[in-house]
């Protein structure tokens, strides 16, 4: 029973690190668009540091480095883990 446990936890852990990368990645391009979007209207052609270093990347790309360290857990606990059947 634990080792099936063990198993849901790695699949758990595999899913979730892609839903947050993803997430990361969708915020980080949502701020940078934006910010570089507004940057555009002004006199300048630009990019504005605060596209890549503002609070909105920052946490965008936190969220990425969380999905990839729960993947990377997952792919330990996997190969940690002996065969499922």
């Amino acid at each position: 029973m634990l080792l099936s446990v063990a198993w849901l936890l790695h699949k758990t852990l595999s899913l979730a690190g892609l839903v947050i990368a993803l997430a990361g990645v969708a915020l980080f391009g949502w701020h940078f668009v934006r910010i570089n979007a507004l940057a555009a209207r002004g006199d300048t052609s630009e990019i504005p540091p605060e596209s890549w270093r503002g609070t909105g990347a920052r946490y965008g790309l936190l969220l990425l480095a969380v999905g990839v360290a729960l993947a990377l857990a997952s792919v330990i606990l996997g190969a940690i883990l002996p065969g499922r059947y």
